[in-house]
């Protein structure tokens, strides 16, 4: 991309950054590439690492996550790799949750970061990633509150099909907004 392209670009990229970090009170924003580094999309995949380098704030994490090498043949459990990353770096421990005492109107915790997943034309590969990321959150949060034993190795099967139905059923609507079908990749 020539100059006059990138910094035209680089201006609607420093909105939406803002934007984002505005709603993590301007802690952290983990940003998730999915995106192809090889390929017509290694084009797209430079420009948004190049604006990332330009923007230069500690408030961003860039991860990438070459989905079609790891869950190539729709093995979809090697989203596993990225969640071990995501918590080798204390991403998940660090971002926390937001957490209200009713009783009292006492904020017990607030959540600190934000995930932004990227990719290019495929809601399926953000939807199984961001499925993936709400699930083990989910289960944190619910071993935090007391409702999930810590040693308990996730969802028992009733709310992990409960959740799979709502994430599906949700994945399915921005699908049918987005492109006017369901999603691919379900359940």
């Amino acid at each position: 991309m020539d100059d006059w392209g990138f910094n035209e670009s680089h201006e609607a990229f420093i909105k939406h950054i803002d934007d984002q970090l505005s709603r993590t009170k301007g802690n952290q924003l983990v940003l998730i590439s999915l995106i192809d580094e090889w390929g017509k999309e290694n084009i797209l995949n430079d420009t948004f690492f190049d604006h990332i380098i330009k923007y230069n704030s500690p408030h961003l994490l860039y991860i990438t996550f070459d989905f079609h090498e790891y869950c190539k043949g729709l093995q979809f459990g090697n989203i596993l790799a990225l969640l071990q990353l995501l918590d080798e770096k204390n991403i998940f421990r660090e971002m926390r949750f937001f957490w209200i005492n009713t009783e009292k109107n006492t904020v017990l915790s607030d959540q600190t970061s934000v995930f932004r997943v990227n990719c290019v034309d495929c809601l399926d590969r953000t939807n199984v990633v961001q499925a993936a990321i709400a699930k083990t959150i989910l289960e944190i949060m619910l071993k935090k509150v007391g409702l999930l034993d810590i040693d308990a190795g996730g969802l028992n099967d009733d709310a992990r099909i409960i959740f799979q139905t709502m994430w599906a059923d949700n994945g399915d609507a921005i699908s049918r907004q987005y492109a006017g079908t369901d999603a691919m990749k379900v359940r």
